[in-house]
């Protein structure tokens, strides 16, 4: 993803959306536990691929779940599997629709150390995202995922220096005030660490997602 988010950024994106209405939640149970926070949502448009994330994300610990859709023509309502994040398997994908496609990533991360030491994460690999309503202003949906558990381990270096300390309390910051996608091009965008593989996997059922912005919120009064 961080190819396709280069490229994006190399063309340019629309305003970066975040500080929304109260009711623009991200929610589901990870792993048989009730969890929920505040949706953000980023709006990445350029020739030939769109790209709309909308990502739950709480501080202290950090833990977030991203909801991620690149398509070429529009999204609309109906159910979409889930993908991993793979080029081979995304070109597969959009060579076998001839180029009408929409594909679906859910991923998840949380903070396992203080201050971001560590991190405990879910890669996108298989479920379904469906779509109930969708407009130029606003999303709405479900979603059920099985996801690759991995983890990250900061670096000694970035450790022992305190630069990855400083850096993750900014971050942390950052994503209080509502502007966490700002700090991130991806939901596994963790500086200065070390990822290892497991044979383990994360649930997460009973997702739900909604979000609007721009003159849906408006019409809201926010």
């Amino acid at each position: 993803m961080k190819k396709i988010f280069a490229l994006i950024v190399t063309f340019g994106w629309s305003v970066l959306t975040y500080g929304q209405a109260p009711e623009n939640v991200v929610s589901a149970k990870i792993n048989g536990k009730e969890w929920q926070a505040k949706a953000q949502r980023l709006n990445l448009p350029f020739t030939g691929v769109k790209y709309l994330a909308i990502a739950g994300m709480n501080v202290s610990p950090d833990v977030q779940t991203w909801i991620r859709f690149l398509y070429v023509d529009q999204l609309k309502p109906g159910t979409y599997p889930i993908i991993a994040e793979n080029d081979k398997e995304m070109e597969k994908k959009y060579k076998d629709s001839n180029g009408n496609v929409v594909w679906a990533l859910v991923d998840y991360t949380e903070e396992s150390k203080g201050l971001g030491h560590a991190f405990h994460d879910g890669e996108s690999w298989k479920g379904t995202v469906t779509i109930t309503s969708v407009t130029d202003n606003s999303i709405e949906g479900t979603f059920e995922a099985t996801l690759k558990e991995v983890n990250y381990k900061k670096r000694a270096m970035a450790t022992l220096s305190g630069f990855g300390i400083r850096q993750n309390l900014e971050d942390k910051a950052i994503t209080a005030a509502g502007g966490g996608m700002l700090t991130k091009s991806g939901p596994h965008d963790h500086d200065n660490t070390k990822r290892t593989e497991t044979s383990g996997e994360i649930t997460i059922t009973d997702g739900k997602f909604k979000v609007s912005w721009g003159s849906d919120s408006a019409k809201k009064g926010k």
